[in-house]
């Protein structure tokens, strides 16, 4: 009986801090309504241009301290992004759906500022931080930015490091996103 109490107190312990658990993204400016609700199509594209890492360039951190290289760097982006894709069509509910389209209706794009690849002694995990800006059709100027506070590539809360790991960051990310669309006001 009292290993049954034991067991049960822990497992509602673990699922409140599940519940618990922080959206790592924040409202910069404007608001996600346009997207809520309304369908259409909405294009995405990361922006790793002004990315930097352990307070270097990304280049010079991919080269120097994860002993990888751009051009493996560069063919990992597309896998990121139709992860990132993937969670989106899948958890946005009544919203626009991803397209490689140039004509969609929305465009996101994910600005990059600082990125960690972990460990590859598989200590330590992926993470990003950055913006997501939300365009519609033909403006220059955001409807609303999302600050990305620093989003951590796990896996049934374990840290993935690698590329991996920013994949799960871009998948979580898509997560993430949908939620705080789903409850704009």
């Amino acid at each position: 009986m009292k290993k049954t109490l034991i067991f049960l107190m822990t497992v509602i312990l673990c699922c409140g801090i599940a519940v618990a658990k922080d959206n790592p993204l924040r409202m910069k400016s404007g608001t996600l309504l346009p997207l809520k609700g309304k369908g259409g199509t909405i294009s995405c594209t990361a922006d790793f241009s002004k990315t930097r890492a352990n307070r270097k360039p990304l280049a010079e951190y991919i080269v120097n301290d994860y002993q990888s290289n751009m051009e493996t760097f560069d063919r990992y982006v597309p896998e990121m992004l139709e992860w990132f894709s993937d969670r989106w069509d899948k958890d946005i509910e009544d919203g626009p759906r991803i397209t490689t389209s140039k004509d969609a209706d929305f465009h996101l794009q994910i600005v990059i500022k600082t990125l960690q690849m972990g460990a590859k002694s598989f200590v330590g995990g992926a993470s990003i931080s950055g913006y997501a800006e939300f365009y519609r059709r033909g403006e220059t100027e955001p409807f609303a930015v999302v600050e990305i506070l620093k989003m951590h590539g796990t896996i049934m809360g374990g840290a993935m490091p690698g590329y991996p790991g920013l994949k799960q960051c871009f998948s979580d990310l898509g997560e993430y996103l949908c939620d705080l669309i789903y409850h704009s006001k």
